[in-house]
């Protein structure tokens, strides 16, 4: 690891920790190890870590989501779900969001959530990443799967929104996903038979 990633990856821990406001370039200079000055031979401030934070770990999000064949954005391939009986659509729908709970997305979420009242740009990325970003992509997702007959035509907007609730309580109230895959296994269940066209 070079001394850049390591600096990313010990304010990714700090700022889980104590937030980001919590968190100062001294304090993260002396967990990796450095001096104070050495830190803006590779970054302009804390604010370029944080954002280097950000990207990098939008960037594991995506390379997960290609890797997996699963949609990221509109106007991906949704055909995953199509014809599917209920145990692979557990499978995905676990895949999906198992993702979320493993590290560093799982230090990245509680660095927003710690931090998105005391600063505009956590909460804006924090927004964005886990309401606005997953209510998108499963508006798609739901819309393509009434297209192609799988699910009953409603809006596809409440649809997701309706889906995508208890999985944001999940997320935001379960340690591991194996914690939290009894109740997902359960909401995937009754929501497939509640508006699935095939059940």
């Amino acid at each position: 690891m070079t001394t850049k990633e390591k600096i990313v990856e010990t304010a990714l821990e700090l700022f889980s920790q104590r937030g980001y406001g919590g968190v100062s370039i001294r304090d993260i200079a002396r967990e990796v190890g450095i001096r104070e000055s050495s830190i803006y031979n590779h970054f302009p401030g804390k604010q370029a870590i944080f954002d280097a934070i950000v990207e990098a770990c939008l960037q594991q999000s995506e390379a997960y989501f290609r890797s997996a064949a699963l949609p990221f954005e509109r106007g991906d391939d949704t055909s995953v779900y199509e014809g599917v009986g209920m145990e692979r659509l557990q499978e995905i729908i676990e895949q999906t969001f198992s993702f979320f709970f493993e590290d560093p997305l799982a230090r990245f979420r509680h660095l927003l959530l710690v931090s998105q009242f005391a600063d505009p740009r956590c909460r804006e990325i924090y927004r964005w990443l886990y309401r606005d970003k997953f209510i998108e992509i499963q508006t798609y997702i739901f819309a393509a799967l009434m297209d192609a007959g799988e699910f009953r035509r409603e809006d596809p907007a409440a649809v997701a929104a309706e889906f995508y609730g208890p999985i944001f309580m999940l997320l935001h109230t379960c340690g591991t996903f194996e914690e939290a895959r009894p109740a997902v296994r359960v909401h995937v269940e009754q929501f497939r038979k509640n508006y699935g066209q095939r059940v």
